[in-house]
């Protein structure tokens, strides 16, 4: 016991130590995404940021992060069950962490990551925040999480309460969106044309190539514009397709669907690209047909570089898009909805607001002013985190 009181001295005296636990097998983006944005932000406040990814893990982005590895921890699964057993199995490698290296907080932001997160702060105590970065089909595994869980937990932004029915005045709630590089709030924003007498008009998509994403609506939508709508725009999607047989077999399903529709000349799905500033700048405007999108980092960047969006009615979407102002909404999972959007932006029919109101209207989510609410949060953990020690011993 007084090993552990000393150990707590030790670590409290020193800058701030995160781990975040994430399971990743792939360096797709997103959630990493948004720790590097985390790890540069609070780079002055000497804060350090550790990862806790699976033994596959292979970085492929910058800059680097600074990882732990796990046999057994999974960011996803398709089986809950799998998750489960993986975070149990997980929890043992955890523990020999935590007393090999000191941590203030354990930071979670995974469907697998909430389960370990869970495990240990029952079994081993230590001082928890968790950040919901999707929209999960059980939503009472989250509710619990928000209310009995002994953890704090961060939601993206207000819809993300309603949809799992979480009190955001409970006390252990918080709202903080997903970040976006700084300096996408800095350099020049892109250039905008008059599409209506210069077509066509450039879609961009980014993101990976999974099934949830719903590119394939995309597709669907193309599919009911007119000729002469349709030849006025042109999408280029550039994303990882996983090392997954679903992944996998969904650009094969994406690829059949363009030969079938005869849209190859119109819509390209180009692989991964590390130059996101450099695709956006080519484009016009930003598509993502996700139903339920808890809060897109590329989407953030887009709007940051003033460029509007086409998006879903849903998820952290209503939250960040302005309907006719920053973007369009459409129903849903509605290829129609989504054509008749394309269709107003084809016909030069819909007039975005300045360029400048767009960036200003996702400035909340730049990294610094989010890893400010971080550093606020960890810091209320730790003081939490060191009564409760004191209060054991």
């Amino acid at each position: 016991m007084e090993r552990e009181a000393s150990k707590e001295r030790k670590v409290g005296r020193r800058p701030l130590r995160i781990l975040h636990l994430v399971g990743a097998t792939e360096d797709t983006g997103g959630i990493l995404t948004v720790i590097r944005n985390l790890q540069e932000a609070t780079r002055a406040a000497g804060c350090a940021h550790v990862v806790l990814n699976h033994a596959s893990y292979r970085e492929r982005r910058k800059p680097s992060l600074d990882c732990r590895f796990s046999r057994h921890f999974l960011d996803e699964s398709p089986s809950h069950w799998e998750l489960f057993l993986g975070a149990a199995r997980a929890l043992p490698e955890l523990r020999r962490l935590l007393r090999s290296e000191p941590f203030h907080v354990l930071h979670g932001h995974s469907r697998g990551a909430l389960v370990l997160a869970a495990l240990a702060r029952r079994l081993l105590h230590p001082a928890v925040l968790f950040t919901n970065h999707t929209y999960g089909c059980r939503r009472g595994m989250y509710r619990w999480a928000a209310r009995r869980g002994g953890m704090v937990t961060a939601l993206l932004t207000p819809n993300m309460a309603r949809y799992y029915g979480i009190d955001p005045h409970s006390g252990r709630v918080e709202f903080v969106p997903d970040s976006c590089d700084d300096r996408y709030f800095e350099i020049p924003l892109v250039a905008r044309r008059d599409w209506a007498a210069s077509p066509p008009v450039r879609l961009i998509g980014l993101s990976s190539v999974v099934r949830w994403k719903k590119w394939d609506l995309l597709l669907k939508a193309f599919a009911r514009l007119e000729p002469q709508v349709r030849s006025r725009l042109r999408f280029d999607h550039w994303g990882l397709v996983l090392q997954t047989g679903s992944s996998r077999a969904y650009r094969r399903e994406l690829e059949e669907t363009l030969r079938r529709e005869g849209l190859e000349g119109q819509c390209r799905f180009h692989g991964m690209s590390l130059a996101v500033e450099e695709e956006l700048r080519k484009a016009d405007v930003f598509v993502l047909p996700s139903t339920n999108e808890p809060c897109s980092v590329a989407l953030g960047e887009a709007l940051a570089l003033g460029m509007p969006a086409v998006v879903s009615r849903s998820g952290g979407n209503v939250d960040i898009v302005q309907d006719g102002k920053t973007g369009l909404l459409f129903t849903p999972d509605d290829p129609d909805d989504l054509a008749r959007a394309l269709r107003r932006i084809a016909l030069g029919e819909i007039t975005f607001v300045p360029q400048e109101a767009i960036r200003e209207s996702v400035r909340f989510r730049k990294a610094s002013e989010v890893a400010r609410r971080y550093l606020a949060i960890y810091e209320r953990l730790k003081a939490g985190r060191s009564g409760e020690e004191r209060q054991r011993n």
